[in-house]
């Protein structure tokens, strides 16, 4: 079961919300860990300041804590429950194939206009197989 690192904040993060997430996460996974965030959390975390004025986020590399930054999509913007950042190593993060690709030749559906059509089809699956490699920052 994946870990949650909980935000003391509704709606936002702190500097300090991310210093435990980075500290929640075992030195092992650690070493090769990358932050996982959407674009609008990254502009949110751009801008947060330790006490003494300096970025959280080293501009020059784009890096936190000396560790890349991944951009997705499909992670949640910051909001009231959500889980909007999540760091830790993921090549524990397996992709397994259930079943291999197929290709049907569609001729007969586009015969009018002297085309060809395909249908592909593959069956895959994803795991953690290290639920402790990666943790979460969850919005409360």
């Amino acid at each position: 079961m994946l870990q949650d690192v909980y935000s003391n904040r509704t709606e936002s993060l702190s500097y300090d919300d991310i210093i435990a997430l980075y500290f929640a996460t075992k030195p092992e996974f650690r070493k090769n860990g990358v932050w996982l965030m959407n674009d609008n959390t990254a502009l949110t975390l751009r801008t947060l300041k330790d006490k003494d004025g300096n970025y959280l986020w080293r501009q020059s590399d784009d890096t936190i804590h000396s560790r890349p930054v991944v951009i997705s999509p499909y992670m949640p913007d910051i909001a009231a429950d959500s889980i909007p950042v999540a760091f830790g190593d993921l090549s524990y993060f397996w992709i397994l194939e259930r079943q291999p690709l197929s290709v049907k030749i569609l001729t007969e559906l586009y015969s009018r206009e002297n085309l060809t059509g395909y249908a592909a089809y593959e069956r895959i699956n994803g795991r953690l197989i290290r639920p402790e490699a990666v943790q979460l920052l969850s919005i409360k």
